[in-house]
């Protein structure tokens, strides 16, 4: 049965160690991908794994280091190194939820790239990038959200596929069987006005993006 939760932790703006130390406490399965290693280094933590191409992360000084977790070194150029870990999240784990940080800020193309990526992986999974300032959930027919306790708080509902007859409630603006796409209705700015808050869609990818 599946059921667990794996941790990514990507190169590009680092959380605090704070913020990665919960959530490396409640995971299952930890992996730092390429320079995402350098991120467990500072907060005093070890993955269970490091994978990419190791172009970033000063795998020489790591390995000197020492350390128990498992090395994937793939020169394969063919796939990023988030879809290399993702590929390998599919392959060795019963995840059921993923948490990615990292995946949020520094180089545009890195984040735009992650968002499509993570379009493409395993509609059934749980897919959250978590930063220091905000915080994105991928909402599919198989993963609505369930949000409670952030009455207040301004939200977008950002479509990256087509996503028919979504559905809303304790928003400002709530949507009652809409169909967002690129090109369409979105649904920027919005607001929670209640501590309970849930999306749903019928199809597509619709990306919930929480400001702190």
């Amino acid at each position: 049965m599946k059921g667990d939760k794996t941790l990514l932790v990507l190169g590009g703006n680092p959380p605090s160690d704070e913020l990665l130390a919960w959530r490396f406490e409640e995971a299952d399965h930890s992996v730092a991908v390429d320079s995402g290693i350098l991120a467990f280094r500072h907060a005093g933590l070890e993955p269970e794994l490091l994978i990419g191409d190791m172009d970033s992360c000063g795998l020489d000084e790591t390995l000197k280091e020492g350390g128990a977790f498992r090395v994937i070194n793939s020169s394969d150029q063919d796939t990023t190194d988030f879809q290399k870990a993702l590929n390998w999240v599919s392959s060795e784990t019963e995840t059921s939820e993923i948490v990615i940080l990292g995946g949020l800020g520094k180089r545009s193309d890195h984040f735009l790239s992650n968002l499509m990526i993570s379009s493409g992986f395993d509609q059934s999974v749980d897919v959250t990038f978590d930063g220091n300032e905000e915080w994105i959930r991928r909402v599919t027919f198989e993963t609505p959200l369930r949000l409670v306790g952030r009455n207040g708080v301004s939200l977008s509902l950002l479509p990256l596929t087509p996503c028919a007859r979504v559905e809303t409630s304790g928003l400002k603006w709530n949507l009652q069987g809409d169909d967002l796409g690129i090109g369409r209705k979105i649904s920027q700015s919005n607001e929670a006005v209640s501590d309970l808050v849930t999306v749903s869609c019928e199809s597509g990818n619709l990306f919930v993006i929480l400001q702190k």
